[in-house]
C-alpha cells in the first residue's frame, strides 16, 4: 500500500498524550463514516475501524482517531493493524495502551435452523450490523440498576414484576404500563399476568441488538418459530387472542394508532404513517428502509 510517511524515515517522538480525535472513540461512530467507502477496496471498513481509523476521503484515506496518522492506496493483502503499527508505531491505540475505546456489541454466529419470515429479518439484521451498527437509544438506561429505578410508580395491576422487565432491557416511562427497550426503544404495554417480558421482546423487537447479544439468536428463533407455526395461538383464550390482535395492529413507535405502513424491501408493516416519515430502520429488523407503501387494514 502507499503511505503518507514511512516509519523508517520518521523522526522518533514520545508517544501522544491525548487522542486526536475523541468523537471517533466509538467504534459504530468510525464505522458510520464508511458510508462512502469504494466497493473495490481490498480491504473492508470493519477491519479498519477495529484497527483504529476513521474515512476522511478522497478515495481510500483513512485516519487514526487516536494519533492521527493518515493511510491510504490499500493494496490485497494489506493489514490494517499490522500497516497502522509500521506507519505509526507509537499510537497509544496501536500499542495496547487502556484509552477506554468503545467498541461494538457482537452479534451471536447465525443459527441455521431458520426459515421463511424469521430468516428474512435475520438477514436484514446481518445487513445492518455490517453496514451502519447503531448505539443504544438510551444510553443513560444501559444497567439493569438505572432502568429498576423507573419502576417507582410501577402500577400495581400490571401482572409483570419490575425486576422481570429491568433485566429484559425495559424502563417504564411513567405512562400506564408502557415499558422501552434502552437499547432498541420498542415499547410494549398492556402486560398480563404470566407474561414473559424476554419472550415479548423477542416477539416484537426481534433485531434488537441487546436482545440477541444476551439470550442468542437461537432463542430468538425458536420464539419465531413458534409463533410462526400457529400452535401455540390454538391454545390461547378468545380474550387472550383478541388482546394479541389489538397489539399487532398496534404502531411499534407511538403504541397508539394502528398500522399503515409497509416497509420496503423488508415488507414488515409495525408502524402508522406519522411515525413510518421519522424512520430509516425498520423498528422490528433494522434493515434500512427504501421505500414505503401504505396499506389499510380491514
Amino acid at each position: 500500500m502507499g503511505d503518507m510517511t514511512p516509519a523508517e524515515e520518521m523522526e522518533l517522538r514520545p508517544p501522544c498524550c491525548h487522542l486526536f480525535d475523541c468523537s471517533m472513540r466509538n467504534e459504530a461512530t468510525r464505522l458510520r463514516t464508511f458510508r462512502q467507502w469504494p466497493a473495490t477496496s481490498p480491504v473492508s471498513p470493519r477491519d479498519l475501524v477495529k484497527a483504529g481509523f476513521f474515512f476522511v476521503g478522497p478515495r481510500d484515506e483513512v485516519q487514526c482517531f487516536c494519533c492521527g496518522g493518515v493511510l491510504k492506496d490499500w493494496a490485497p493483502g494489506d493489514c490494517p493493524v499490522a500497516e497502522h503499527l509500521k506507519f505509526f508505531p507509537f499510537c497509544e491505540f496501536i500499542c495496547g495502551e487502556d484509552i477506554r475505546v468503545q467498541k461494538m456489541f457482537p452479534l451471536p454466529v447465525v443459527s441455521d435452523a431458520v426459515d421463511g419470515q424469521f430468516l428474512s429479518f435475520l438477514h436484514g439484521i446481518e445487513r445492518e450490523e455490517a453496514a451502519l451498527p447503531y448505539e443504544p437509544h438510551s444510553p443513560e438506561m444501559v444497567t439493569e440498576e438505572a432502568r429498576l429505578l423507573t419502576f417507582r410508580n410501577w402500577p400495581r395491576y400490571a401482572g409483570v414484576h419490575p425486576e422481570d422487565l429491568a433485566r429484559a432491557g425495559f424502563f417504564y416511562t411513567g405512562q400506564r404500563d408502557v415499558v422501552r427497550c434502552f437499547y432498541c426503544n420498542g415499547g410494549v404495554r398492556s402486560w398480563s399476568f404470566g407474561d414473559d417480558p424476554w419472550w415479548e421482546h423477542a416477539r416484537w423487537y426481534p433485531g434488537c441488538d441487546f436482545l440477541l447479544r444476551t439470550r442468542g439468536r437461537d432463542y430468538v428463533s425458536t420464539w419465531a418459530f413458534l409463533s410462526f407455526s400457529g400452535k401455540e395461538e390454538s391454545r390461547l383464550s378468545t380474550e387472550e387472542q383478541l388482546r394479541r390482535l389489538q397489539e399487532e395492529r398496534m404502531c411499534k413507535v407511538c403504541l397508539d394508532k394502528d398500522v399503515s405502513v409497509v416497509f420496503v424491501p423488508c415488507g414488515h408493516l409495525v408502524t402508522c404513517g406519522e411515525c413510518a416519515l421519522n424512520l430509516r430502520l425498520c423498528p422490528i429488523c433494522r434493515a434500512v428502509i427504501q421505500d414505503s407503501v401504505r396499506t389499510f387494514m380491514s
